[in-house]
């Protein structure tokens, strides 16, 4: 891009972007934020003189999709305390973190 496309601003001197719609930006997403799948085994813990025998899987932040271009790490990330509790505050999400993805297996067995 170059100076002139009707873009991309070529001289900032005396006048501050962030004021105008430059900065504004689809921030529009989807996302798959928790699965939780578990199977009783009931058979086999009646055999083993068991309450309950249960294998589980949960899963986080599976997927997330933003819109094309969206500049941000995450449209939902905002620090929101300190100095940037305010949206007036300049910048594309300051203190804001990828969200991380978690995975857990678990047994839960009943006496």
């Amino acid at each position: 891009m170059f100076p002139g496309d009707g873009k991309t601003p070529y001289s900032t001197v005396g006048f501050n972007w962030m004021l105008t719609d430059y900065v504004v930006e689809d921030a529009s997403y989807y996302t798959l934020r928790e699965v939780v799948v578990g199977y009783a085994f009931k058979q086999l813990a009646k055999k083993a003189h068991l309450g309950n025998l249960r294998a589980y899987f949960s899963a986080q932040n599976l997927f997330f999709h933003s819109a094309k271009g969206y500049r941000g790490i995450n449209t939902e990330g905002r620090f929101s305390s300190g100095p940037y509790n305010t949206a007036l505050v300049d910048g594309y999400q300051r203190g804001s973190f990828p969200m991380p993805k978690t995975f857990l297996f678990g047994i839960d067995i009943n006496f």
